[in-house]
């Protein structure tokens, strides 16, 4: 009797191994994503605010809404347009909040992509080096919303990742997607534009390129520049408006690379990030250095300490070359096979400081809830003055400071604090109401005028300031309350003529 003969197991082991790596990146990307799908109201600081903007923009001429009384579009080729360009396309085929959230979802899902396909350019054959990059996913940039930013991020890897690859091998498709790349990444974002020129030229340098070849390496951000001078020259003028930080401020916003909700898994992260790079060397023939990244990091980080913390219209403008220092950091080191076997520790802090994030903007719910609420109140196209005091410092513990623009979104609500900065958004304000400038503080030194407000004004949402409460009782009524949160109505004012048509605001140069 014949043997039966035994199927070979060999092709199966090729298929498993596929899915196993399928998993892996499908659990990746489910952790990626958990914090802005898993509850209602992502706890982002300026979230609400870029939401609330780019509906208006898209609803400009709705008749639904009163929005063409109260703003108007400014459309240039300004730095700030790809965040409300992309969101206009997505509002077409989705909701506003819907496209947010998938609009959302793509940056995050960009950033550890783009920054292993930096490091695979930059650092060939470390590609498990690009796991730590996704400590950097829902770091603070993420937490504050600073959607144009956050976008320029993946951008800027983009672009050195393919500038490297175009120098290994040039390619006239690749250079035209390269320049395609660097112009996009001027309409992200200024300071990621300026960082990503930065990072190529200081690396030219220390690779001892030829000075035809650093100005060869310059061009794909010429129509960059070009649209800058013609359009939009913002901080022209304005070089004495510089917020400096003293030695402590800068050793304590280098902590920020890794900034979340818990001091103790921050430092945790900084600690194993440098233990992973003593590991790392420690009797390991396989490790070198590579001198051209240690310089090009160098650079970055006397960048960081030289650069202001605001300048005109930005704020926390130094602390964000930390990301791009981050990234350029893991390209300075080969660390070989051990490499893999150190892996794991960047999968469990990743899992660790996502699951943080995901657990405070679950424990945000109820109050955002509570705050929700309030628009059902207010009657449609209100105009509505937000006064909002913080109770603690933490920017990313705000994500109250402009949860009122969710009412411009569903109700239709005129407020004068959506964001606006002249050649660099393409939004106007132009209805010329009273805004008391303590908002952008989160703290009120004085109270409002309250007769003004009573004239510019239909209702008054009013969180952590139960001091102005009589005095807002004087002039209106109590229709909300929950926790923190009161909402007024106020009554008509004592010239009713005052408030018969909107008025328009003079938009300075």
């Amino acid at each position: 009797m014949p043997e039966a003969t035994v199927p070979s197991p060999g092709p199966a082991r090729p298929q498993a191994s596929i899915l196993g790596t399928a998993l892996f990146f499908l659990l990746l990307g489910a952790f990626l994503l958990l914090p802005i799908w898993l509850v209602e109201y992502p706890a982002f600081l300026d979230y609400p605010n870029h939401i609330a903007r780019v509906f208006v923009l898209a609803h400009l001429h709705d008749s639904a809404f009163h929005f063409q009384q109260f703003y108007r579009a400014d459309w240039g080729l300004y730095p700030y347009l790809a965040v409300d360009v992309s969101m206009l396309a997505l509002q077409r085929l989705f909701p506003v909040l819907l496209a947010g959230r998938i609009f959302l979802s793509l940056c995050v899902l960009a950033l550890p992509l783009s920054a292993w396909f930096f490091l695979r350019q930059a650092n060939p054959g470390q590609d498990h080096l690009a796991l730590w990059a996704l400590l950097l996913a829902h770091g603070i940039f993420f937490l504050y919303a600073f959607l144009n930013f956050y976008l320029s991020l993946p951008l800027s890897f983009l672009a050195a990742g393919l500038w490297l690859r175009y120098l290994a091998r040039p390619r006239l498709a690749l250079w035209c997607l390269l320049v395609l790349m660097v112009t996009a990444l001027y309409f992200t974002h200024l300071v990621g534009f300026v960082l990503a020129g930065l990072l190529i030229t200081t690396y030219a340098l220390f690779a001892r390129h030829g000075i035809r070849q650093i100005l060869f390496s310059w061009v794909p951000f010429l129509p960059g520049a070009l649209f800058y001078v013609h359009s939009s020259r913002v901080g022209w003028g304005e070089f004495s408006n510089f917020t400096l930080r003293n030695f402590a401020g800068k050793v304590d916003g280098f902590q920020t690379i890794m900034h979340g909700y818990s001091e103790r898994l921050d430092w945790a992260t900084l600690l194993a990030l440098g233990g992973f790079f003593l590991a790392a060397r420690w009797r390991n023939p396989d490790f070198r250095w590579n001198t051209r990244w240690l310089g090009v990091a160098a650079v970055l980080f006397a960048v960081y300490c030289a650069l202001p913390w605001g300048y005109g219209e930005e704020w926390d403008l130094d602390i964000r070359v930390l990301p791009i220092l981050f990234m350029v950091m893991l390209a300075t080191a080969r660390i070989g096979p051990r490499g893999w076997r150190l892996a794991p520790l960047a999968l469990l802090l990743f899992v660790l400081r996502t699951a943080n994030v995901t657990q405070n903007f679950v424990a945000a719910q109820p109050e955002l809830a509570g705050l929700a609420r309030s628009f059902d109140v207010t009657a449609p196209n209100a105009r509505v003055l937000p006064v909002v005091e913080a109770d603690e410092d933490d920017p990313i513990r705000h994500p109250y400071a402009h949860f009122w623009a969710y009412g411009v979104v569903r109700r239709g609500w005129f407020s004068p604090y959506l964001f606006q900065i002249k050649r660099v958004i393409p939004f106007r304000i132009q209805y010329d109401a009273y805004s008391p400038d303590g908002f952008w503080d989160l703290s009120y030194d004085q109270s409002p005028d309250w007769a003004q407000v009573r004239e510019d004004y239909d209702y008054v949402w009013v969180y952590n300031v139960p001091r102005f409460s009589p005095e807002l009782a004087a002039i209106g009524e109590l229709v909300y309350e929950d926790g923190d949160l009161q909402v007024f109505r106020l009554k008509p004012a004592d010239n009713p003529s005052a408030r018969s048509s909107p008025k328009r605001k003079h938009i300075r140069d």
